[in-house]
């Protein structure tokens, strides 16, 4: 039986039990690659949007199934199977690693024909691999997400995590692993990155000297074992895939900070913001408002206010925490106010910064990238041309 029809058979389930007069298509979805114009190098092409059902391709594991320079296919593995599909929209992400099939076969020419099938469902979309001449390519310069030096950890693999190191443009992941005896081994990966990408060969190290040990001549031996791909989803949140497994998320872990649980069931996790922050990225060319600066200092505090969860007298009933911001002399720049958030990405912590002298919606978005820093949005409708202010903090203390 040929590959296709065996993909065939594992899908019509799926397609047999959609509701009646519901069509799944990619209607609501697209393609995009990190780095956005990779040229020959490594990359990854990231399939998301909506879906109509609860059975989308998201949670099964894409699979190339051709790659001629040109065209890519994509079809999916079915390892989730489902008793019934719910009419439901349902946003849905793909990753599709493209750093294993571009080392033995480069793309050729400036554009990439993508192929998507699920089912009876295809998505066809053509992509730039280079960036074309008559654009601003300058002005260009694709997701530039570095993350957040530190120690990283997925639920799923309790006894196993990343320690990230990075310096400007380069990047060291050290995986905290065991091996087939469960004795713990030094693995080692490092290379520079591209924007949010992050493609290297993982190498095991044997045969050095022992900690505390008196040093000697012997120059440990270094073995590549395998390949790493990463996506930096944001300064807090790893995409990582090693060989040919599943693009696994891998959060930095936070010990050296208070937490709470906030959101309509305290679903979930906001690291305690109280502390001393500054300004590390700065935008904005809107003629009224101009940059972050006209409404922030360089640096700034976060003085914790005060806390609730949940409680059945409240509908939603909604578990928040509250903060001033304050000027380092203590001068009051208003209220930051976290209640969470729910849908597609629950890891995602938004606060609303209150200008005291209109409460009625949001100055600014506070979002937590990670432990130790914030991207910092205009909250309102933009009435004047330009680019609202914004921009990233990180801590300082």
């Amino acid at each position: 039986m040929g590959t296709k029809m065996k993909k065939l058979l594992a899908i019509l389930p799926l397609l047999a039990l959609l509701p009646s007069g519901l069509v799944a298509d990619f209607s609501r979805s697209q393609a995009v690659l990190h780095p956005q114009f990779p040229g020959t190098g490594p990359f990854i092409i990231e399939i998301s949007g909506t879906w109509p059902t609860d059975c989308h391709p998201g949670e099964q594991k894409p699979v190339i199934e051709s790659f001629d320079g040109h065209a890519v296919e994509i079809g999916f593995e079915i390892i989730v199977v489902h008793v019934t599909c719910n009419a439901s929209d349902t946003r849905y992400r793909a990753l599709v690693d493209m750093s294993e099939v571009v080392r033995t076969s480069k793309p050729l020419g400036d554009m990439l024909d993508v192929r998507v099938s699920f089912g009876e469902n295809i998505l066809e979309q053509a992509l730039e691999l280079v960036c074309p001449q008559d654009w601003d390519c300058a002005s260009l310069s694709g997701n530039q997400q570095r993350p957040e030096p530190g120690l990283y950890s997925t639920p799923g693999l309790a006894n196993q995590g990343l320690l990230v190191a990075r310096q400007n443009g380069a990047m060291a992941i050290f995986p905290l692993v065991y091996d087939e005896s469960g004795r713990s081994e030094w693995l080692f990966t490092g290379n520079r990155m591209l924007e949010d990408s992050f493609f290297t060969e993982v190498l095991r190290f044997s045969g050095g000297d022992c900690f505390g040990c008196e040093p000697t001549d012997t120059k440990p031996e270094m073995t590549a074992i395998g390949h790493l791909s990463v996506l930096v989803d944001r300064p807090g949140v790893l995409q990582v895939k090693v060989n040919d497994g599943l693009f696994t998320a891998y959060q930095r872990l936070v010990f050296g900070y208070h937490a709470f649980q906030v959101g309509p069931a305290s679903e979930q996790t906001l690291i305690d913001l109280e502390g001393r922050w500054g300004i590390s990225e700065n935008h904005g060319t809107n003629p009224p408002l101009g940059d972050l600066t006209e409404f922030f200092p360089g640096a700034f505090d976060i003085k914790f206010e005060g806390s609730s969860v949940p409680t059945d007298n409240v509908i939603p009933p909604v578990g928040q925490v509250s903060y001033l911001v304050t000027t380092l002399t203590g001068e009051t720049l208003g209220q930051l106010v976290c209640k969470g958030q729910t849908g597609f990405d629950g890891t995602t912590n938004v606060c609303e910064f209150i200008d005291p002298t209109d409460a009625e919606e949001p100055l600014f978005l506070f979002y937590q990238d990670g432990p130790s820093s914030l991207s910092i949005e205009f909250g309102r409708p933009l009435i004047a041309v330009g680019i609202a202010p914004g921009g990233k903090a990180v801590r300082l203390d």
